[in-house]
């Protein structure tokens, strides 16, 4: 039988969860800062035994659901930043002439700082 105790603090991390989604999808990092806080201090004060979950693997499916579409949402937006950062570091290297009549690649400092974007 189910722990009436472990029960609601898994029902509060599935909540902790949809606010942590919440947070990261307008942005709030102050927000999902305190959010991730909170869900450090309710999962180390969560210790299971395997007989206090029987009849809660509902529950625990969708805490594993909503952690998973968690995780890959933060997942995409990583890599989202990244090819911006790595769009904006690329240097922007035109074709010119040299001394010799051979053509060569200008190297600048890179999009932004070049002015180029």
């Amino acid at each position: 039988m189910a722990d009436p105790q472990v029960r609601q603090a898994l029902e509060r991390l599935l909540e902790l969860l949809g606010q942590e989604r919440e947070a990261a999808q307008h942005l709030d990092m102050e927000g999902l800062q305190a959010i991730v806080a909170d869900k450090e201090a309710l999962l180390k004060g969560l210790v299971i035994a395997p007989e206090q979950v029987d009849g809660l693997e509902d529950l625990l499916k969708q805490i594993d659901h909503e952690n998973r579409r968690n995780a890959f949402l933060l997942w995409t937006g990583l890599n989202w930043v990244r090819d911006l950062m790595g769009f904006f570091g690329k240097a922007a290297m035109p074709q010119v002439y040299g001394g010799s009549g051979q053509s060569r690649t200008l190297h600048q400092g890179g999009r932004l700082l070049s002015g180029k974007v």
